[in-house]
């Protein structure tokens, strides 16, 4: 390469370029045909010249792929020396950058694991997430580069992501990333437990890590420190506060929202959005039209309660009567009570359970919520229609303790999946 050529790449001077291009319209081709080389974007990302590399990548934006001699990208290049803003630039340009593998196999993002570059590292996260999955020629994952860099926070970020990630490969990563084994047989616990890195062994606690022989982390550690299996799951639960956002746009919410603790709601909300995901759009259809048939159907009660409730009401005052002067006795009527009530408690179990079918198999969209709205309001009505007639004190306490327990499901999910569309919005935004 032209020591003009050299020169104009550190110091950005992007007439220079243009001024060679014109002495010479195939300089630029000729450094591309060759398989190693450092091409003016990689000398653009040593030196943080921004404005140049942008208008490198528009030029060549083959020259974003390429390895130099020593088996580093652009990318890798503006990453290890610091210039973050680059960094971003070449995410925004192409997010497939994030796994372009260097020397060793490693990624950008395995890099600003190493170098426990966090905001970086949340950056790739969000612009490439399926760059979570890559592995090096080592055979370590991103969870075995942080451990072995003993980098606590990334790791953290990593722990977070893995179990809030709504992404049609969640599933999967969540299934094989703790437990993938290395070149030397060791998955990410293998290493913590043989380090005694706890705070390592909590965080993949989190995530179901086993070690090389499929044992959790309270079974390692209860057999190494001759503990009882309460005071090891007590040595393994994180004490973090909830974290709160201020700002949706912040990439600063966004790490410290990873690295806080995930809750009960939050793990039932992404479990649920995971699963739908996973259903293929056929399957999807079918479930919401019988959902929606047993609604109806159910619904009919409300018209004829079954066994009619002030048919029994009648019916047990009669043989209530009955039995003073000798007819059937009590025991009548409680058998038709106890098979009114319940038929009418079943009845309302397929109620809730078909409407909350229906709420968790909507898509993410406005539509969901206005029909959550309306079957939440029909599932309310329908209950105090029952509650109002059922004339058995039994029945009125199933029923109301039926209804409290459906609501108090809708509130768990609700309050999940605000947690999760935030971070959802975040990296759609982002993107």
């Amino acid at each position: 390469m032209e020591d003009a050529l050299i020169q104009a790449s550190q110091v950005g001077d992007i007439d220079a370029l243009y001024k060679l291009i014109w002495e010479d319209d195939d300089i630029l081709r000729r450094i591309d045909e060759k398989m190693f080389i450092d091409t003016p974007l990689h000398l653009a990302a040593c030196s943080g010249q921004t404005h140049f590399a942008a208008e490198m990548i528009n030029l060549m934006p083959s020259f974003t792929r390429k390895l130099n001699k020593s088996g580093f990208s652009p990318m890798h290049l503006a990453l290890i020396n610091g210039h973050f803003k680059l960094v971003s630039l070449f995410v925004h340009a192409d997010p497939g950058l994030v796994r372009v593998k260097g020397r060793w196999g490693l990624t950008p993002l395995h890099y600003a694991i190493k170098h426990e570059n966090i905001y970086p590292m949340v950056n790739f996260l969000v612009a490439c997430p399926e760059s979570i999955g890559d592995v090096t020629v080592r055979g370590e994952t991103v969870l075995h580069i942080a451990v072995k860099t003993n980098m606590l926070e990334a790791l953290e970020v990593l722990v977070g992501w893995l179990q809030r990630i709504c992404h049609k490969d969640a599933l999967d990563w969540v299934a094989f990333i703790p437990n993938w084994k290395d070149e030397q047989g060791n998955t990410a616990l293998d290493i913590a437990v043989s380090n005694m890195q706890i705070q390592a062994i909590q965080l993949l606690a989190e995530i179901n890590a086993k070690n090389s022989k499929g044992e959790d982390a309270s079974q390692i550690l209860q057999r190494q420190t001759q503990l009882d299996r309460r005071a090891v799951l007590k040595m393994l639960r994180r004490h973090t506060p909830v974290v709160t956002a201020s700002s949706l746009e912040s990439i600063e919410w966004l790490t410290a929202f990873l690295r806080s603790k995930t809750l009960f709601p939050e793990r039932l909300a992404v479990c649920i959005k995971r699963q739908r995901m996973s259903i293929s759009g056929d399957v999807l259809n079918a479930l919401l039209v019988v959902a929606g048939l047993i609604i109806a159907g159910t619904c009919q009660t409300m018209y004829n309660p079954p066994g009619s409730f002030r048919e029994d009401n009648n019916l047990s005052t009669n043989l209530t009567n009955s039995g003073i002067h000798g007819g059937p006795s009590r025991n009548v009527a409680a058998a038709t009570a106890y098979g009114s009530t319940l038929e009418v408690s079943v009845n309302s179990s397929i109620l809730y359970f078909a409407s909350t079918i229906v709420n968790l198999l909507l898509p993410d969209t406005v539509a969901r919520e206005i029909v959550a709205a309306l079957l939440f309001g029909l599932s309310g009505c329908y209950s105090m229609f029952l509650l109002i007639m059922c004339p058995y004190p039994a029945g009125t306490v199933l029923l109301f303790a039926l209804f409290s327990i459906y609501v108090s499901f809708h509130c768990i999910i609700m309050f999940g999946d605000r947690q999760i569309q935030r971070l959802t919005r975040f990296c759609n935004a982002n993107m």
